[in-house]
């Protein structure tokens, strides 16, 4: 079995965050980094299929951990050194225009991190392409933030209390004049845990895990925090609590399908 990646190298990746200039997207992501190897610990070794690897830093955590990973992006060019360096060959790939770009049965994983929430159209044609790649009893790994987030529901009851908008002035205008592909830069929508299984159920899978995560919420935790920023740490502290007893409150989904 795969074990917990030593501190090494996740110092290793933070180092590489720093030097790319992506330190503060490192410190904000490296608990779901963390929450989406666990699964994976299994499989040492596998064929990884990773979709959606712009910045690299978590294709990087899985070269580490010894899987033989491959990659699709909707837009890998400007990242080709990072891609050089890992020794990883990703492809460039529009999900809701293009097949994958790879043959049947190749990969004995797919991972689909923080992505659904931004595809336009309907995400079933694109979860049926996964299931088309991975070999039979692979699996397909999916994080997308919950619909459910105590925070985001608090945020919209309090706009609704207020007679507002869900979406501020700034938001609405930003994604109004996003056009072509980088209107794939925002989310089109986000999904409940039911909503989320149903579409992995429906494009042919079973699942076999479904995990209310809470990586949002560790940021902003850390030690010191309570000295420097102790406002926001103590309105992080209380969310933090709040997950931690009502899991479906978590502020990410991480479901499991595998390919019969």
């Amino acid at each position: 079995m795969v074990q917990q990646l030593n501190a090494n190298i996740w110092q290793r990746v933070e180092a590489s965050a720093r030097a790319d200039g992506k330190e503060a997207y490192f410190r904000l992501h490296r608990h779901r980094f963390a929450a989406m190897l666990a699964p994976l610990r299994a499989t040492p070794g596998a064929a990884v299929l990773e979709v959606g690897v712009t910045p690299g830093q978590f294709t990087e955590l899985l070269v580490a951990a010894g899987y033989r990973v491959s990659g699709v992006d909707l837009n890998p060019e400007p990242r080709r050194a990072t891609w050089a360096r890992l020794g990883v060959e990703v492809r460039k790939a529009n999900l809701e225009r293009e097949s994958l770009p790879y043959g049947d049965g190749q990969f004995d994983w797919v991972v689909f991190s923080e992505v659904i929430e931004h595809l336009v159209y309907s995400p079933l044609p694109v979860l049926r392409e996964f299931r088309r790649v991975l070999r039979p009893g692979g699996k397909l790994l999916i994080s997308t933030p919950n619909e459910l987030y105590a925070k985001s529901r608090l945020r919209a009851m309090l706009r609704m209390l207020l007679w507002q908008s869900l979406s501020t002035k700034a938001e609405f205008r930003h994604q109004m004049l996003l056009e072509g592909d980088a209107r794939y830069t925002t989310h089109s929508r986000t999904y409940t845990m039911g909503e989320l299984a149903w579409l992995v159920q429906e494009a042919g899978f079973r699942v076999v895990q479904r995990r209310y995560e809470a990586p949002w919420e560790k940021v902003g935790l850390e030690a010191g925090r309570a000295q420097t920023h102790p406002l926001r740490f103590a309105a992080k502290a209380a969310f933090a609590a709040l997950t931690a007893a009502v899991p479906p409150t978590r502020s990410m989904l991480l479901v499991v399908g595998q390919r019969g």
